[in-house]
């Protein structure tokens, strides 16, 4: 169940995503000095501190001390923001004026829905080249322009550079990181030609880029929430990010194909229970989004009404409600990227033995991408995979391993609760 603080950030944050609804206002200024520490200390972990300047800064009864933070926070943020969209306008126009289509992720794109897109904290620039043979080229045009390569490179799906400021640019060769299932890897990078085919101008901030058609962004939100999630776990603003996606006008023939995408990647269950979610606590309009909670196989059985016991006597309850407050405490849980607690790491697809050896040998493809593809190499490549879990743990994390695979269990059942893939 969600607690007091908890309850106040979600109305915070809906007066600020939703400035239509005033009376919401009012839920904050009842909060006192201690209730409004505690608020900001939440938001801070959540990166969803600036939101809250909109909706406090005309509180005559805030303690100038926490008006303080907030503006900080909320200038800090903005100015961030600016310099990020113009290392995107530049990197843009370099890549196109060598005939390389670069597409943004995130970022501008998703910051310009919101009532004041200055105050949504970004730290990286995102840049998805969809055709394989540019992509080394726009890497090295960038490293000719001044951008370094990091050094170690942690992840499969991109390549991260940082400029003279060390700002960090991350271009994207694909959409995410390999899922366990691989009919889900097989499915992006089928899907990675489209991107290139369905992308639109974006003006609103006064430069020029171009970022994914509303189909592909939306789809793109979910797939790095997904993605996100089954491993340590995402915050509020990733939610923030869906509810001012779809609060605006959307063409039904790019609803029509977002849920296509949705039900060929199977991810139903996942996208209806986060949007259920975003209606019952942050003001997604439910006529924005009914077609997809009732245009989806999952949303029928995770719908119905089931019986619990309260107060001595049995409770109706809708069961995707119930799913959605669980799956909320789960965000409030992880923190801005998962990292409130050392023990979080992966959430797995399925609750048995078989599904903590099938994570597993995922983990050792991921730390082993290209030795992983000989057979022969498996068992030595497993006991790496091993060691560096178990060193990880103890030297860097200072848990116990068993304490990591309950936790890694218990998110697994919530998983398990959205069928997803």
């Amino acid at each position: 169940m969600l607690g007091d603080t908890e309850k106040l950030l979600l109305a915070a944050l809906r007066q600020s995503l939703c400035p239509s609804e005033k009376n919401l206002q009012q839920v904050g200024k009842a909060a006192g000095t201690q209730d409004m520490q505690c608020l900001l200390s939440l938001a801070r972990k959540h990166a969803v501190l600036s939101f809250l300047f909109d909706v406090y800064e005309e509180d005559k009864e805030l303690p100038a001390q926490l008006r303080q933070e907030l503006q900080y926070a909320a200038a800090t943020v903005a100015r961030s923001n600016y310099r990020l969209l113009f290392l995107t306008k530049y990197i843009t126009q370099v890549l196109h004026k060598e005939g390389i289509r670069a597409i943004l992720l995130k970022g501008a794109a998703t910051a310009s829905y919101y009532p004041t897109p200055e105050l949504r904290k970004s730290g990286d620039v995102d840049i998805l080249i969809p055709e394989e043979e540019h992509f080394r080229r726009a890497v090295k045009l960038l490293r000719n322009e001044g951008f370094s390569e990091c050094g170690e490179q942690t992840a499969l799906h991109h390549i991260e550079l940082k400029n003279s400021e060390g700002i960090s640019v991350e271009i994207h060769k694909i959409l995410a990181e390999p899922f366990e299932s691989k009919r889900m890897n097989l499915y992006l990078e089928q899907l990675l030609p489209a991107y290139g085919e369905n992308v639109i101008a974006n003006n609103s901030w006064g430069v020029t880029f171009y970022q994914p058609a509303d189909a592909y962004h939306a789809f793109y939100l979910i797939i790095h929430m997904l993605q996100h999630f089954l491993r340590a776990g995402f915050g509020l603003k990733f939610l923030c990010d869906w509810t001012v996606f779809w609060n605006r006008e959307v063409d039904d023939k790019q609803k029509e194909r977002f849920l296509r995408l949705v039900r060929e990647s199977r991810t139903e269950g996942f996208v209806v229970v986060l949007t259920k979610a975003c209606v019952n606590y942050l003001g997604l309009e439910i006529e924005n989004v009914e077609f997809l909670l009732r245009g989806t196989e999952e949303h029928e059985e995770l719908s119905l009404e089931t019986t619990t016991k309260g107060k001595g006597f049995p409770v109706k309850e809708c069961a995707l409600d119930k799913l959605a407050e669980d799956f909320m405490e789960e965000v409030f849980a992880a923190g801005e990227f998962g990292h409130e607690t050392q023990q979080r790491m992966v959430a797995m697809r399925g609750t048995g033995l078989t599904a903590y050896v099938r994570e597993f040998h995922h983990q050792m493809h991921l730390n082993f991408p290209h030795a992983g593809k000989v057979f022969l190499m498996w068992p030595l490549l497993w006991a790496l995979t091993l060691a560096r879990f178990l060193y990880n743990n103890r030297a860097v994390r200072k848990v116990r391993g068993r304490d990591i695979l309950k936790e890694a269990g218990r998110r697994s059942r919530l998983i398990d609760r959205m069928k997803l893939f």
